[in-house]
């Protein structure tokens, strides 16, 4: 399926949510991976970004469970329950901690991909052309990345392949698959993805382990685990 690009500069992600002092400018348009979460004091205004579930046209659903209510919003956008959205928001008040009020100053639609039960010889011979990885995470039952994908003008086929046979495993094998489709060489573009897991897996229990598998430009073939 295709990952429409996104272009965010000047990000610093923190696992979910990120702390920044600067002003984010959040582009539809299509900084590297790090295991370390990062901080930036640029002496400005503190703004937080974070991949969110849209509940309603000024309300949102953290990974971790928090409301967010947004008294404006300076991006003037809205969206259907249920799509994934990176937010780019000023604190305006956070006294109860089921929920916070905000103040939008920009926002874009994350992609959703997915997930297909799969077999050996499926898995094996799917197309896992190399993205540049920044970084991969769990948020509840969502598995979150962003990386860079080469991107030029055709569509590319992007998923996550379930090994059918570990499915009742205590490690569940994921496997993230890419393929360009020959799009010719163009630019770096830097991708957000979402994956809902639960449509396969369930909801999360925190008693199994997902074991991810991304062929990447810049490490080789990655795998990282997660709790589910």
């Amino acid at each position: 399926m295709p990952a429409d690009p996104l272009e965010v500069k000047l990000i610093v992600m923190q696992r979910n949510r990120a702390v920044i002092k600067y002003l984010l400018l959040i582009i539809l348009a299509g900084s590297f991976y790090s295991c370390k979460d990062k901080t930036v004091d640029y002496g400005l205004d503190e703004y937080y970004v974070e991949i969110v579930t849209a509940q309603s046209d000024n309300s949102f659903l953290s990974d971790n469970g928090i409301k967010i209510v947004a008294k404006s919003d300076v991006s003037n956008k809205s969206y259907s329950s249920g799509d994934r959205v990176l937010i780019n928001y000023t604190l305006l008040e956070a006294s109860n901690p089921d929920y916070y009020y905000v103040r939008i100053n920009g926002s874009a639609k994350i992609p959703q991909g997915k997930l297909t039960l799969s077999d050996n010889s499926t898995i094996q011979t799917s197309v896992k052309e190399p993205v540049l990885l920044e970084s991969v995470w769990l948020g509840n039952h969502y598995l979150n990345m962003q990386f860079y994908i080469n991107f030029k003008s055709t569509a590319h086929k992007i998923g996550l392949l379930v090994d059918s046979a570990s499915i009742k495993s205590e490690t569940i094998s994921l496997y993230f698959v890419h393929d360009p489709v020959n799009d010719s060489p163009g630019f770096p573009s830097h991708t957000y993805l979402s994956f809902d897991l639960k449509e396969v897996l369930g909801q999360p229990k925190k008693n199994r382990s997902v074991s991810v598998q991304i062929n990447t430009s810049n490490y080789g073939i990655k795998t990282c685990e997660f709790e589910y």
